[in-house]
């Protein structure tokens, strides 16, 4: 119930509520290969964007690789991979492209029922959407591609495009009417061979178009596409603008260009937009369809004006710039002639002279103060040293000779500290602290300066502060009873395990530890009885506890334990066994005046990372679900977890 309220709540996110998702997950379905360098930076720009924005989100990513053929055995394996993983779990899915859609639709929507879907759909082929189904239609925006074309070659007079059919077919759509007295010329349907001839006899008033092309017309391989753009701007005596960023480095002049960035940042916004009855974000530029299904499309120029500047010289081209146009790689600016060089210089003198005046007015004004002053340090709790009017001799105040009776130190070290101190932090200051060994104090250091010398110097006593602060953290990551680490530096922890093991394969076990028989000893025996046994227990563990591992207190009577490179049976049985037999060992009590034993026995659920799962919320529900089926089996005894259809825990 509580995931389909987060999911109803998802489809009414809005700008004002931009957090809706906030502790929610979200899926990624990608139809390419894993590693394929343009969907995974797409992927990687989500999940960064989403976790920036969204607190406490959750992104899972699959890719599914079916643009290659692949068996039904596969594609099924692929349905029950992601059923068992994230069935009941996810609160929103996005398709990266149309095969991930379709796969979704065709062999998931039964599985994830009403979840929220959004399409990245580059081409609009889909619009019978179902009710939970959002498209955004992410177009390139030829408009302003051939705006800076018109801009930068002004006598342009044919365009010849080098794209698939419906890239050629959607250009010369959109900009019907817009060109008149241009000729478009498709060169994606010739041979490879021809288009390499054509490309290299284009001249004055041409300009190459290469948008995205995977095959030539007789279905020769062309990929990676970006090969071809290098070889195409290499042979091309004129221009190239093309659709992609990263395609400008490879010779492309730019024009109005997508990145992954760009892309994930409209599948984000379009995340926060979509509603039920109307989808607009007024400080975007989204514009919508003319009749859009229920306000489940949104169209968006997931793009950005570059031109690569240098290339303005290298193919003689107009270098007057185009306001809402990034110029790339502009050299730094040059002035020319002696007369703007000297007003400048005249400018600067002038600026300096007056900064000086004040500068040395200020100065003046310090240096009258100093002598007023002197009789009144000794009764600050500030520690201060200040130069004489010769800048000749360093005098201090009662508070610096105080403390350096406490220090053991002679008054100068502590001047010659805070000097050397305040030169190696001047642009972040810091605190810094001296000690005799035994006794120690921190400081903090500010100084006025006169002719590059420092002519007062205040120290600030803050060692109450760093105390302070210091039990503070001791107190949120300790366990006050124990002094183990608590509940959140537990957590903290086993999340940097899983990272560890995900990025490293380093396997571990999460050992969730409940005592069995502690209840009836604290209502029988009371509360302090009850704190005496956990802390021996928790002593007697700790001291027990390989150096890698780490053991900790949960809260209550339960108690965690991560076992680096215990994976298997043998190994948690032998660690299991020398536990219960640790918790097993009677405790001396005293209350009322009597001396007594007690003793408790524990029960011990286990999860395996990788093996079970790599996230650290998952790992500790898995141990906690093995460590309660150990209790119904009748305690005292361990396991490891089991799956649902597993009929027994083994242990």
């Amino acid at each position: 119930m509580l995931r389909a309220a987060i999911a109803a709540l998802l489809l009414t996110l809005s700008l004002s509520s931009p957090s809706a998702l906030a502790e929610g997950r979200a899926l990624i379905l990608n139809g390419y290969v894993d590693g394929l360098p343009f969907p995974r930076r797409i992927k990687e720009e989500i999940r960064n964007q989403l976790e920036e924005n969204v607190p406490g989100i959750v992104v899972h990513s699959q890719s599914l690789d079916i643009y290659r053929p692949q068996s039904e055995e596969y594609k099924q394996l692929l349905v029950d991979l992601i059923t068992h993983t994230y069935a009941d779990q996810i609160d929103l899915i996005v398709a990266l492209d149309p095969n991930a859609f379709f796969f979704y639709r065709e062999r998931l929507s039964k599985v994830f029922g009403e979840v929220p879907v959004i399409y990245s759909n580059d081409r609009g082929t889909v619009t019978d959407l179902r009710a939970n189904e959002y498209s955004l239609l992410i177009r390139p925006n030829f408009r302003e591609t051939l705006r800076i074309a018109r801009h930068h070659i002004p006598d342009l007079k044919r365009i010849y495009l080098v794209g698939d059919e419906y890239n050629q077919e959607l250009t010369q759509t959109t900009l019907e009417g817009l060109i008149e007295g241009i000729e478009l010329v498709k060169l994606g349907g010739l041979p490879l061979q021809s288009m390499r001839d054509q490309i290299s006899k284009l001249g004055a008033g041409d300009l190459l178009f290469f948008q995205l092309l995977f095959a030539d017309g007789e279905g020769t391989p062309m990929v990676p596409p970006i090969r071809y753009l290098r070889e195409f701007s290499e042979i091309s005596p004129v221009p190239t603008v093309c659709m992609y960023a990263n395609f400008i480095a490879q010779g492309c002049l730019g024009g109005s260009v997508s990145s992954p960035h760009d892309q994930a940042g409209a599948i984000v916004e379009a995340i926060q937009t979509f509603t039920y009855d109307e989808a607009s974000l007024p400080t975007a530029t989204w514009e919508r369809l003319a009749a859009p299904p229920t306000g489940q499309v949104l169209r968006r120029f997931a793009s950005q004006s570059l031109v690569d500047y240098p290339k303005l010289t290298t193919y003689d081209l107009d270098r007057r710039e185009l306001p809402g146009v990034t110029y790339l790689n502009k050299p730094a600016p040059i002035y020319q002639g002696y007369a703007r060089e000297l007003s400048i210089a005249a400018i600067g003198a002038l600026a300096l002279l007056v900064v000086l005046t004040i500068y040395l007015s200020i100065v003046q004004r310090q240096r009258n103060v100093l002598h007023r002053f002197a009789a009144l340090t000794d009764n600050v709790p500030t520690g201060i040293f200040w130069l004489d009017d010769r800048l000749r001799r360093w005098h201090h105040n009662s508070r610096i000779e105080q403390w350096a009776n406490e220090l053991n130190r002679p008054v100068h070290e502590i001047r010659e500290a805070a000097m050397e101190h305040l030169l190696q932090q001047l642009e972040k200051p810091r605190d810094f602290e001296l000690n005799d060994g035994k006794n120690g104090r921190f400081f903090r250091v500010r100084a006025t300066e006169f002719e590059s010398h420092p002519e007062i110097l205040l120290l600030e006593d803050t060692t109450v502060t760093h105390e302070y602060q210091r039990r503070l953290q001791q107190q949120a990551m300790i366990d006050d009873l124990t002094g183990l680490p608590n509940r959140r530096t537990l957590n903290i922890s086993l999340k940097r395990w899983c990272a560890s093991s995900r990025r490293d394969a380093k396997p571990f076990a999460v050992m969730l530890i409940d005592l069995d028989g502690f209840k009836p000893i604290n209502d029988e025996h009371g509360h302090a009885t009850g704190d005496h046994v956990l802390a021996t227990i928790s002593e007697r563990l700790q001291s027990r506890t390989r150096q890698n591992d780490l053991f900790g207190r949960l809260g209550g009577d339960e108690f965690l334990l991560l076992a680096e490179g215990v994976t298997n049976r043998e190994e948690s049985q032998q660690l299991c066994d020398q536990i219960q037999s640790i918790i097993r060992e009677p405790i001396e009590c005293t209350a009322a005046d009597r001396v007594f034993e007690v003793s408790v026995g524990a029960s011990v659920g286990i999860a395996f990372c990788p093996t079970h799962s790599t996230d650290a919320e998952e790992l500790l529900l898995l141990a906690d679900r093995a460590m309660y089926q150990v209790k119904e089996r009748g305690k005292g005894t361990w396991g490891l977890y089991q799956p649902p259809n597993d009929e027994t825990l083994d242990a």
